[in-house]
């Protein structure tokens, strides 16, 4: 669906606060918006790269498996932010599969519009720099994860990385915003479902939290965040 001239909801997009009124104008020329149900596909592995999105409302989940069917790659897009990052300016070919992880509405760009606007903009391209350094990081501290033996931490560590990424506080909790299952943790800690689902049985009988349908509420950061600084 084409978009009208003016979309209040850009003004959310921090990635855009560095275009100029002219640049933004052509931006939205050139802007589409669509609605995915829960679990339908945007793009997958070795499609053409041909659009930039823009997530307006919901939670998108980013994959990749090999033919085994082994979890290679796994991450989650919020409200208000743009992907994919991984390939910008330079490939052809999207690197991971997207999923709508609920319902959600996004906007989405020809990657060779979006590439030609921000190329020209020095303060557009360092927030995109920024973007991506933090990225790596991010999947940096999350390879250590992975890579300990020790299945408790794995998932704790997991639990971490949510709460930085997605934690929203609440009184005294904090509440991971992105909906989750065991399964999806067991995902993320490179761990088995009934392995992950002891480790929260344990967290939640030392009322470090608790779950409440696919929300997950912390009741004490401290306890993640000073185990794993």
């Amino acid at each position: 669906m084409k978009l009208k001239n003016s979309v209040d909801d850009l003004s959310r997009f921090k990635i855009l606060s560095y275009l100029t009124e002219e640049e933004i104008q052509a931006f939205k020329n050139h802007l589409f918006q669509r609605t995915y149900k829960k679990n339908q596909l945007l793009f997958t592995v070795g499609d053409p790269r041909e659009r930039i999105y823009l997530l307006s409302t919901g939670y998108v989940k980013l994959e990749r498996t090999n033919t085994e069917a082994t979890m290679l790659y796994l991450d989650y897009v919020k409200p208000h932010d743009l992907f994919p990052y991984g390939g910008m300016f330079k490939d052809a070919y999207y690197h991971y599969s997207a999923y709508a992880l609920t319902d959600i509405v996004v906007y989405y760009i020809p990657t060779k519009i979006f590439e030609e606007i921000v190329q020209t903009n020095k303060d557009q391209l360092l927030y995109i720099v920024y973007r991506l350094s933090r990225i790596l990081e991010l999947h940096e501290r999350r390879l250590q994860t992975i890579t300990t033996s020790n299945v408790k931490d794995r998932v704790e560590q997991s639990i971490t990385y949510l709460v930085d990424d997605f934690g929203i506080q609440m009184g005294n909790d904090i509440v991971i915003d992105v909906p989750m299952t065991i399964t999806e943790i067991a995902k993320i800690s490179g761990t088995s479902r009934e392995t992950a689902s002891h480790v929260f049985k344990e967290l939640r009988c030392d009322g470090l939290l608790t779950m409440e349908g696919r929300q997950i509420i912390v009741h004490d950061v401290d306890y993640f965040k000073e185990k794993f600084q």
